[in-house]
Parts: structure tokens; sequence; C-alpha cells
């Protein structure tokens, strides 16, 4: 298996990450086809003006009996699996030809999907957290040259974060939705859905 702890860099927020995001939504959820999946753009490419490493995250959300289903069909794009990646609860895939992505298949509306969703999108509303975490990732960024050491350092900020964003959704009456709301493409439409169309985990990063 190739080594989880590869070399990243920063970069300053590129307006095409958008699209690439919305490109690869499509992409996954037209080769998820016919499994009850959900996929969406997360983690700090998603988020305009936020200083990230190039790599557009993209989660998968479905019931647990069909997540080896979904890695399968993520093989066949060229994504490579390694795992749960630290991560109980996620498998993790890599692909690293072309645009650099990653993937990570979770449960669908679960914990993690809710969490990674809740996170994008109160950085999102919050530009005072864009700058808290865009400092953190410049100072881990350089005191570490490798994705696990770098992921750790600025751990504590995610948390402090993701905190926020958690008591933000309650206060607002948010936090049981985001599963729902957080969706932008559709593998196959879900029983009693209207639907649209076409960090949180730190070992693989999903976070950015």
């Amino acid at each position: 298996m190739t080594d989880l702890d590869e070399p990243i860099h920063l970069a300053e927020y590129d307006p095409e990450w958008a699209a690439r995001g919305r490109e690869l939504v499509g992409e996954i959820a037209a080769a998820l086809h016919g499994l009850p999946a959900e996929v969406a753009h997360i983690g700090s490419t998603a988020v305009p003006g936020l200083v990230a490493k190039p790599v557009i995250d993209i989660q998968i959300g479905c019931p647990d009996a069909d997540a080896e289903a979904a890695v399968r069909r993520l093989a066949g794009l060229a994504y490579e699996h390694l795992g749960q990646a630290g991560v109980p609860g996620r498998e993790y895939l890599r692909r690293r030809s072309g645009q650099s992505v990653n993937a990570h298949v979770v449960e669908r509306r679960g914990r993690l999907w809710t969490d990674n969703i809740l996170f994008r999108d109160y950085l999102k509303s919050h530009p005072d957290a864009v700058s808290q975490y865009a400092a953190a990732k410049r100072e881990a960024a350089g005191r570490a040259p490798n994705l696990l050491e770098y992921s750790e350092l600025k751990a504590p900020v995610v948390a402090r974060i993701m905190a926020l964003a958690r008591a933000a959704a309650r206060s607002e009456g948010r936090e049981g939705r985001e599963g729902r709301e957080g969706r932008e493409g559709r593998a196959e439409p879900l029983s009693g859905d209207s639907g649209d169309s076409g960090d949180p985990g730190d070992s693989g990063d999903g976070a950015g």
C-alpha cells in the first residue's frame, strides 16, 4: 500500500476548485448510479477564499451495507483505497493522476457526513473562522512537510471550529437537517426525497 503520509503544500484559493468539485460530484454520482448514495464537495477547496492543499475532497454518503460496492466503483475510476486511514466509519480513497482528489465513503447522513457538511458551511458563513483556520494551516504547513503531522498540528483549531459549527447548528435548529441539506449529487433517488441533482477525518484530511 502507498504511504498515507504524503508530502503536502498549500495554495491560495483558486475559484476553479468549485467548478472542479462540481464536475467530480457529477462524475462520482454517475459511477455510483443504482446505489443509494449522495455525493458532496467538502473540505477547504469548497470554501471560497480559504488557503488549501490543492486536493479536492469529495464525500460519498451511503448505507453501511453499500460501502464496499461504492469503494469498488471508485476503484474503477482509478481511486486507490487506503482503508479507514485512522478514522473509524470512513473508507478513504485518493486519486493523484491529473487533479488530485480525496474520496471519503461514510454512512449517509451519519455523524461523519453531518460534521463535514457543518464544518464546510460554518466556514462559508464565518469569515473570522476562515481567517483563524487559514492561519493555523499556514503555521502547520510551515512546521510539518507531511500530511499526518500537518493534520495533527492543526487539529485543535479544527476541533474548536467544529464545536462552534455544532453549537450554531443547534441554536438554529439545523443540526438534524444538515445531512439532508448538504447533498449536491445523487447516485439514485431515495424513497421520500425530492432531492437535487447532479475534518472531520483529519487522517485523510477532509478538512483540507
